[in-house]
């Protein structure tokens, strides 16, 4: 297929070889004569048959195939039209769009490709809900859409995952064309039964958009498969060990600093060295101490308290405005405040204060210790220290504290179970609450205590 100059002229006088169906004259910068000229298009291209008929043509690939659109005939479209339309449909194609999909026609949009489909479910929706929820959409579903590669922190980059997202596995498949056996295919990856329901979560949504939107006409083929049961094992917690819990959060037992002042030369050292190792066990015991405080007293979950900055504590109201919540429901699609207020202990103001005198230049109460701009994302060593400490558990986890908390709360402390639903975000639900419970409220307890009473015992 020849290389050429395309001119308007040339167009004209262009022929078909002998012995050919067609011929595809390809724009380029060199003309006939040797000349190098400017404004040639890559994937443009004339079209000449046998029958004399000449079309331009637009070459371009898209989801790693190769594809050939044509423009129209050299009738209606002269080379400098024909160069702009294709220089408008390649301007599409690098910005990842389907030149070819016509939102104004349906017979296209059945057409539409799964990664297609996935990229406008993604600018429509997934754009505007959490960091988490995008990241965990973009590990299931598509991982061409992480715009900005993992950064590498302490612990190093975590390991790619042992499945293949759905897009990559159907990319190229028309859109309408999945049945529920390649949803079967998709899921069979899955040995863990929390990735399994996950990943069938945001395939079963990214459909359900499409059937509500009207891009595709077909009934959702993830509704025959069933999500897997997962069974919990409960962590139970006993009085005693509540009780050493909060005595080691609320009273905590820190290193002894050494003395080195009177010693020399290697012993010196050797105290130096301990002393900075006491120290930094002391920063991250006390601080870990008022991030667990905190959570125990506000009842609240690490990821509120992850997000929480200085503005959000009203010290002398001693209020907290949660503002990582989504206030007051009015309706499905409006809420009365963009945060909730939520009443504070003086404790809790007592250990903001004091976060305050560790990180006066950071906005966040628990700022990482590399880059104070962004929240913490662990406490691994310090918790590794305080399991260690007698009464605690080996399965004690930081989300435990608003289990403990509740169900304290919940244990006829003459606060009533409405209040305690309501202060947690669970909006009354009693339900929801008394799932927290560790055992502390017993209801069926009266049923045996009475038999015993009327067998005389």
């Amino acid at each position: 297929m020849p290389k050429i100059y395309l001119t308007d002229a040339l167009v004209r006088e262009a022929r078909c070889p002998a012995g050919k169906d067609q011929e595809i004259y390809w724009d380029s910068p060199v003309a006939a004569d040797g000349s190098v000229k400017h404004g040639s298009i890559a994937g443009l291209g004339l079209r000449v048959t046998a029958l004399g008929n000449k079309t331009f043509v637009h070459s371009y690939v898209f989801n790693c195939r190769r594809i050939r659109k044509t423009l129209g005939s050299n009738v209606v479209l002269t080379v400098g039209a024909a160069r702009m339309a294709a220089s408008d449909r390649q301007r599409k194609v690098d910005a990842g769009e389907n030149p070819d999909l016509d939102e104004n026609d349906p017979r296209r949009i059945r057409l539409m490709t799964v990664r297609e489909a996935i990229e406008r479910y993604w600018e429509s929706h997934i754009t505007t809900l959490a960091p988490k929820s995008q990241d965990a959409f973009v590990r299931f579903v598509g991982m061409w859409l992480r715009r900005t590669p993992k950064i590498a922190t302490r612990r190093g980059v975590n390991k790619t995952t042992a499945y293949t997202d759905f897009g990559k596995m159907f990319g190229d498949r028309p859109f309408s064309s999945i049945k529920p056996l390649d949803i079967e295919r998709f899921q069979r990856q899955f040995t863990s039964l929390h990735s399994y329901n996950r990943g069938l979560t945001h395939v079963s949504a990214l459909f359900n958009w499409a059937v509500r939107m009207q891009l595709v006409d077909m009934r959702n083929p993830c509704d025959p498969i069933r999500k897997k049961k997962i069974i919990r094992q409960r962590r139970d917690y006993t009085m005693e060990q509540i009780r050493k819990i909060t005595a080691h959060i609320f009273y905590p037992v820190f290193e002894a600093i050494p003395e080195i002042e009177d010693l020399t030369g290697l012993a010196k050292r050797n105290a130096a060295l301990g002393k900075a190792q006491a120290l930094t066990v002391n920063e991250q015991t006390a601080e870990l101490c008022n991030y667990m405080g905190i959570l125990f007293l506000t009842m609240a979950r690490p990821s509120d308290l992850a997000n929480a900055e200085f503005e959000h504590f009203d010290l002398q109201k001693l209020v907290w405005n949660k503002h990582n919540t989504k206030g007051i429901k009015l309706s499905r699609s409006l809420y009365e405040w963009a945060y909730r207020t939520v009443p504070i202990h003086s404790k809790v103001a007592e250990m903001v204060l004091a976060q305050r005198c560790r990180w006066p230049e950071s906005k966040l109460v628990f700022p990482s210790h590399t880059d104070p701009s962004q929240p913490r994302d662990n406490f691994r060593k310090g918790l590794a220290r305080f399991k260690t400490l007698p009464g605690v558990p080996d399965h004690f986890q930081l989300y435990d504290l608003k289990r403990i908390a509740i169900s304290l709360m919940l244990t006829g402390q003459g606060v009533s179970r409405e209040a305690v639903s309501h202060y947690v975000d669970h909006k009354g639900n009693l339900e929801t609450t008394m799932i927290y419970d560790l055992g502390l409220v017993d209801p069926l307890r009266p049923v045996t205590e009475r038999l015993g009473e009327l067998a005389g015992l």
